[in-house]
């Protein structure tokens, strides 16, 4: 596992604009990851960015140090300012050997993500594998350890409760949405077109939900939203007309007042006994809390949300010793598949060594002997040579590869 190495900017050590600033647009990726191959004398790299890390993982014969990730950062982004950059560089997480390796695995399991057991990391770092390889910026090295952290992430998420129970707001709305065994053709409105409400909307959508209205203050972006489930869209001024038809009611703005006003909540039950849910997915509440008070409303917000966020992330930690040991045993099996390959890599020379020997025997040493036998004499010495070159390949070939591995199993 020697030269592997691995620079992180992690969310645990830097605010998330730090971050923002060393991520890689997709246009500017060849030429950074070929600029930094050319000056650091790189032989493989590959790039992984995502909303609270970024990664380089790369071959190099020497370790990285400060000083080499001063430079190596600045490379990457020359705008920041020496005296800026030198106290980032001496945070970043570096790692060297065994060390990649481990921490590869850490992220691909989703030990180490914001949101500890995140499955999205995995095809996060498979795509980003794939970009720097159709650059030709890796090789054998990266795509052996790829494999095996992306085989470990998916044996961790299999084999342990690390992901089992939801964390994300949307999630837990969904489940929470999904415990009532709503009609498919029940009317579901949705306020606002953020990217809470379009999470949301897509679930309802991949789960056949398409009697959906979105309403919003830019129709344009209420539409997107809609088409998500196949619904349909109107404008903020539309809210008071569409409340009394719905059955569920979802909110999610920016505004920092309310949105669903007490008459609204009141025209929501008026004359009607079947059971309605307000999901309110705002921080301030974009729902008037006299809906506490209100009969046949079952109403979810962010403070239940966020406490079954708690509990969920406790639940999901108590599993990180599973991971953990999961992570270990992998890194070794990594490490002996690394070693016998390695072997393997050394030992290639073996093979034209005893052919060259044998062709200079045949051709040059013992020529004219061979040309003095007759015909069915000399394909019999060639023949023993042949079956003797074969045997002097494999057999102490196995033997020294059993050794060489013993050996190394021993250290």
């Amino acid at each position: 596992m020697q030269g592997l190495r691995a620079i992180s900017i992690h969310h645990h050590h830097f605010p998330l604009e730090t971050i923002g600033d060393f991520s890689l647009a997709e246009e500017a990726l060849e030429g950074t990851v070929n600029k930094l191959k050319q000056t650091f004398g790189i032989q493989e790299i590959m790039y992984l960015g995502t909303c609270n890390r970024i990664e380089f993982i790369f071959t190099l014969p020497h370790y990285v140090c400060p000083g080499f990730a001063f430079e190596f950062l600045k490379c990457v982004q020359p705008n920041v300012p020496d005296e800026v950059l030198r106290g980032i560089a001496g945070k970043v997480l570096r790692f060297n050997d065994e060390e990649t390796v481990e921490h590869l695995f850490r992220v691909a399991s989703g030990l180490d993500s914001m949101i500890v057991g995140e499955q999205e990391i995995i095809t996060q770092l498979r795509k980003a594998y794939e970009a720097c390889e159709n650059l030709k910026a890796t090789g054998d090295d990266l795509r052996l350890l790829i494999q095996a952290a992306i085989r470990v992430g998916k044996e961790v998420y299999t084999e342990t409760n690390l992901s089992k129970k939801p964390v994300s707001i949307v999630s837990i709305a969904w489940n929470e949405f999904r415990k009532k065994q709503f009609p498919h053709q029940s009317r579901i409105l949705c306020v606002g077109a953020g990217q809470i409400i379009r999470n949301f909307v897509k679930f309802l959508g991949e789960n056949s939900y398409s009697n959906v209205h979105v309403v919003n203050r830019s129709l344009e972006n209420a539409e997107q939203v809609a088409r998500l489930a196949a619904g349909k869209a109107s404008t903020l001024s539309d809210l008071t007309a569409q409340i009394p038809a719905a059955d569920v009611l979802v909110v999610c703005t920016g505004s920092q007042e309310y949105i669903i006003q007490k008459e609204h909540l009141e025209m929501l039950v008026d004359g009607n006994s079947t059971e309605k849910m307000v999901i309110d997915l705002a921080l301030p509440n974009n729902v008037h809390p006299d809906v506490l008070n209100l009969p046949n409303i079952d109403f979810v917000d962010m403070v239940s949300i966020q406490k079954s966020i708690h509990e969920n992330i406790a639940f999901r930690e108590e599993s990180m010793e599973d991971g953990i040991r999961i992570v270990d045993r992998n890194k070794n099996e990594f490490k002996k598949m690394v070693q016998s390959r390695n072997v393997e890599r050394v030992m290639r020379a073996i093979p034209e060594t005893i052919k060259g020997i044998k062709q200079t025997a045949v051709e040059l040493v013992f020529k004219k002997e061979i040309d003095g036998l007759n015909e069915e004499t000399k394909a019999l010495v060639l023949d023993i040579i042949q079956y003797m070159e074969k045997k002097y390949i494999s057999v102490p070939m196995k033997m020294a590869k059993d050794v060489l591995l013993e050996e190394i199993s021993k250290n």
